[in-house]
């Protein structure tokens, strides 16, 4: 009876010491999960819709509501009647207007710039 008690004993300290770096190794990741994964990264969103208890309808006009605008607009807005852009912006054509904004590169642009 000994040697069986005396044998599980030493193997469950065996495994014991063999398995511990598993369960810390565990319990410390949980919380780097938590925070990144969960919270930094938004996997929260699916229970946030499940708990959140708005219907279809009501979802879809927050999404709309919530919606960014990523249209094009040029950097400035004249706001006054006497403002310099005011003027250069009523004496242009649509060609003029479209290579005037820095940010958009049309065919004849990149064909002076090459040559």
């Amino acid at each position: 009876m000994f040697h069986i008690t005396n044998y599980m004993r030493e193997t469950n300290v065996w495994m014991i010491r063999k398995m511990r770096w598993i369960f810390w190794s565990a319990v410390l990741f949980l919380p780097f999960y938590r925070n990144v994964y969960w919270d930094y990264l938004g996997r929260r969103t699916a229970w946030k819709d499940y708990f959140s208890g708005l219907t279809e309808d009501e979802k879809k006009a927050k999404a709309e509501s919530e919606r960014a605008n990523w249209g094009f607009n040029p950097r400035y807005q004249a706001k006054y009647d006497f403002s310099i852009k005011t003027a250069k912006y009523a004496n242009q054509t649509r060609a003029d207007e479209l290579n005037d904004m820095p940010r958009l590169r049309t065919k004849d642009t990149k064909e002076e710039e090459l040559g």
